[in-house]
């Protein structure tokens, strides 16, 4: 909603509170008008291979206004996913090359983009007006050579390498007490160093940096440009506090001061009625300022700002067989019992970790029994046990006590819940499986650009030293907690069976092999079961005797005998160790044919499509166990092979499966992990979307969705959202439709609550207590 001229007038005279004086809010607001957005369209000379469309010269024509203004120099483009902001930008980079001076655009954006960075800037732009692109990822050059380059790509990790560099240089300086060399100290850092300065520094998925703290948000803080960019289509998700980091990399006065941003806006979260009405009127004025934001849905002089194919949305419902229904139904009973205690108790924001933990077993309960049964902690492949044990025991008291203490955990990053943490060592933060596998692929990349030399790893949490070192929870426990698993048989996690051997004796071989050789990662989002030795959370009547009942061979037609969880934990351990153990993991998966409604449903789905239209399928999950339990039943049940794109994959392996996918007319279906599939993706080679389950943020779902309706598309799109009828996956869509309402106003009224934690009312609503909140 545009800032009307008295909203203006009242802020800038004072009758509402400021932050700053008002010689910096006249500079901000002075060319705030109502026309601001539709005055004129950007006239680029004959320089892309085809035409912007309308909201595109729009943009272009609005950066390079707010480049005019020295009080900004940039801003944030917010688009929505699928609006094309990358050519937007590219228009902006090609409407004005120096033909001297500094002349270089510094794109930073994640690692699975950058290739797609460098085929737009090849692909639409016409051969006499190239723009020459240098990608500082696996090649390495100081700053003399990547300024004589129009265009630099690299990666939020490598900007984290490099500030590591640096604080470890200046810091052997001054114990040293020498002086800083600055031409050294511009060779080891060609992105951070003292003359390194940039035409443009333009940041992809700049949500990335929204914890001001985080190690990427401050390698990205200490870069020099001339303008300074923020391209994201969900700049805020989660609440004002978000933007508070974009615009301190953006320097942008008064309120680039974190502690200034924070005490302006702090009441839009606490604070009484009239306090949050004045400070949404100015978190409103400063969006209008610094940001341009147009949804699918924006119309230019009554017209839609462009003709996107449809999107169809379906609900496709899939019905428990009675088995599954009876497993689903007492998990819940149990964990109702375990809220209410929590509720009379007047401690559900003391038990929120654990709560959290409940209604994860009640979502995986939805997708698969597999996903309540199997317990996949991490395991490093390259430590020796004797390392790992060190390790444990490297961690300071305090944290041993605080993992010790702990019930359930919340991902250090992604703020998801899991009960088998990765822990870094020796500082303690833990961490998801996806989370640190993202991490993972980060240190293998720097240390392939660092010619096997990539410096100090620390961590990304708090960042302090790691050398590499983590370690899982079971080593934890045996370490530290000896007491708790004296009973346990831990003699399985190394395991026994040799990688190489591929005889068909073993207990876990078929006939049969998989027809896809790619490698299995070990969860996009934690694939957890309740421990005997965690469950002690729960009373007797609780999640712990349920549990440990599904702890049993499947009434199937498995052909493995004595089936047991830790079989499927192992071979999915080892699976990531080569193919010959992939393929191990696939047949077992085989073998034992649990059935699950949803796949099933999936199946037909697929099925349905490819004899009606034989469109391509994008199927996502934030399980990748499901994905790999989906692999098996299309292979087998429908003949067809399938791509596969997650978190495990290294970059340049994801990139060459989303090709793959997209080129191959053979290629019908990819499964994608939410998290490593949700942003920058382009897949319009697919027009088919399922959603396997649904996903407390409601933005990483768009954002998965919008790979393929964008633009470029050239069928309808439709969606298939798989749910459970009248389980927890009902509540969450609902809490989904209300956060969404709240998050898309919060960029226009701003009538902003926080929706980052689930509050009480939200968890009474989860477990069946309260009824729906009404769509607004």
């Amino acid at each position: 909603m545009p800032i009307e001229k008295d909203d203006f007038v009242n802020i800038v005279d004072g009758e509402i509170p400021i932050i700053g004086n008002k010689s910096q809010f006249t500079n901000l607001f002075i060319d705030i008008q109502e026309s601001n957005l539709v005055q004129g369209e950007e006239k680029l000379r004959e320089v892309l291979k085809y035409p912007l469309y309308r909201h595109q010269k729009i943009a272009v024509r609005w950066m390079k206004k707010a480049e005019m203004n020295e009080n900004k120099s940039g801003g944030i483009l917010a688009d929505e996913m699928g609006l094309g902001k990358t050519l937007s930008m590219i228009g902006l980079m090609l409407s004005f090359k120096p033909s001297s001076g500094i002349k270089t655009n510094l794109i930073v954006a994640p690692v699975s983009l950058l290739k797609q960075w460098e085929r737009e800037l090849e692909e639409k732009i016409l051969p006499d007006h190239q723009l020459r692109v240098f990608l500082q990822h696996t090649k390495k050059a100081d700053y003399a050579h990547l300024s004589t380059y129009d265009v630099v790509l690299t990666s939020y990790g490598i900007l984290t390498s490099e500030l590591s560099k640096l604080e470890e240089y200046t810091d052997q300086c001054a114990e040293e007490g020498t002086m800083v060399d600055d031409e050294e100290l511009g060779q080891i850092c060609p992105f951070l160093g003292p003359k390194s300065f940039f035409l443009r520094v333009i940041l992809d998925e700049a949500q990335y940096i929204k914890n001001y703290n985080s190690k990427s948000a401050k390698a990205v803080f200490k870069l020099k440009a001339k303008h300074r960019w923020c391209l994201s289509g969900t700049p805020m998700q989660n609440g004002a506090k978000e933007l508070a980091s974009l615009v301190h990399f953006l320097r942008i006065e008064p309120y680039c001061d974190i502690s200034l941003f924070k005490r302006a806006f702090k009441c839009i979260d606490k604070g009484s009625a009239h306090q949050k009405k004045i400070a949404t009127k100015q978190l409103q004025a400063l969006l209008e300022a610094i940001c341009l934001r147009r949804s699918k849905k924006s119309m230019i002089h009554g017209r839609p700002i462009i003709e996107l194919t449809k999107k169809i949305e379906l609900v496709d419902h899939a019905v428990f067989n009675a088995e599954e229904g009876r497993f689903y139904e007492d998990l819940q009973k149990d964990t109702r019992v375990v809220f209410k205690n929590y509720v009379r108790a007047g401690t559900v924001g003391k038990n929120y970790a654990k709560i959290l933990v409940m209604l994860l077993r009640l979502r995986q309960a939805c997708c698969h029994p597999l996903l309540n049964i199997a317990d996949m902690e991490f395991i490093n492949p390259d430590d020796p046990e004797e390392s790992l044990v060190d390790a444990a025991k490297s961690l300071p008291l305090d944290a041993i006590q605080r993992i010790k203490e702990a019930d359930a955990f919340e991902c250090s990053n992604c703020r998801d819940a899991f009960t088998n943490p990765v822990i870094m060592c020796p500082c303690g933060d833990y961490f998801c499986d996806a989370c640190i596998q993202g991490w993972l692929n980060t240190i293998a990349e720097d240390k392939i650009r660092a010619g096997g030399d990539q410096g100090e790893v620390k961590c990304p949490t708090c960042g302090g030293s790691t050398d590499g070192k983590f370690i899982g929870y079971d080593v934890f426990k045996k370490v530290h907690m000896q007491e708790a698993v004296k009973d346990a048989d831990y003699d399985n996690v190394n395991g026994t069976d040799d990688d190489d051997d591929d005889d068909d004796d073993s207990e876990y071989s078929s006939a049969e092999d998989s027809e896809d050789d790619e490698v299995d990662d070990r969860g996009n989002l934690k694939n957890f079961v309740v421990d005997d030795d965690v469950e002690d959370w729960v009373d007797n009547r609780g999640l712990k005797d349920k549990v440990k009942k599904t702890k049993s061979k499947p009434k199937n037609n498995a052909k493995v005998d004595n089936f047991q969880p830790h079989m499927l934990t192992d071979l999915r351990k080892k699976a990531g160790y080569g193919h010959k153990a992939k393929k191990r993991y696939m047949r077992f998966l085989r073998e034992i044919g649990v059935p699950s409604a949803k796949v099933t449903k999936c199946c037909e789905i697929v099925s349905a499509i490819q004899e009606a239209t034989q469109e391509k399928i994008i199927v996502f999950s934030q399980w990748t166990l499901l994905l790999d339990i989906l692999e098996v039943a299309i292979n087998d049940q429908l003949k067809m092979t399938v791509c596969r794109y997650d978190g495990s994959m290294s970059a340049t392996k994801r990139d060459s499966t989303a090709s793959e996918f997209t080129k191959n007319p053979e290629a019908k279906i990819i499964l994608v992990s939410l998290k490593a599939g949700n942003a920058g993706l382009n897949l319009t080679a697919a027009s088919q979307v399922i959603l396997m389950d649904p996903f407390w943020n409601p933005y990483v779902e768009s954002q998965a969705i919008d790979r393929a309706h964008r633009i470029g598309q050239q069928r309808d799109v439709t969606v298939h959202r798989i749910l459970i009828h009248e389980t927890i996956e009902d509540r969450i869509v609902a809490i989904q439709n209300e956060k969404r309402n709240i998050v898309e106003s919060a960029l226009d009224e701003e009538e902003h609550k926080k929706v980052g934690r689930l509050g009480k009312d939200e968890l009474a609503l989860l477990f069946g207590f309260a009824k729906k909140p009404r769509n607004k």
